[in-house]
């Protein structure tokens, strides 16, 4: 009877602890997004760097892929942005 009763505590005290620590939602997509957010910015980093040694005419393909870069920030930044408001909903704009 003994060991029952110390199971049934040892499992109420594991089950307390995993939903006393448990994520809040999106947290773990917004992890994912500040990350994605960080490669890009890297990325369009070393393209600029590259602008200083690529031939001019390569230069059309390196200007398309930090558009293609920046578009996708922008949804990233707005992703993060709409995380953000969902998981701390503040005053209402008129």
């Amino acid at each position: 009877m003994l060991k029952k009763l110390y199971l049934l505590v040892i499992i109420f005290f594991i089950s307390s602890i995993a939903l006393a620590h448990h994520d809040e939602p999106g947290s773990y997509r917004e992890f994912e997004l500040k990350r994605e957010r960080i490669d890009i910015e890297l990325y369009i980093s070393e393209l600029l760097h590259q602008l200083t040694y690529v031939p001019v005419d390569a230069r059309p393909v390196l200007y398309q892929e930090m558009q293609d870069l920046q578009k996708r920030w922008n949804e990233v930044i707005q992703e993060l942005i709409r995380i953000d408001q969902a998981e701390h909903p503040g005053p209402t704009r008129p």
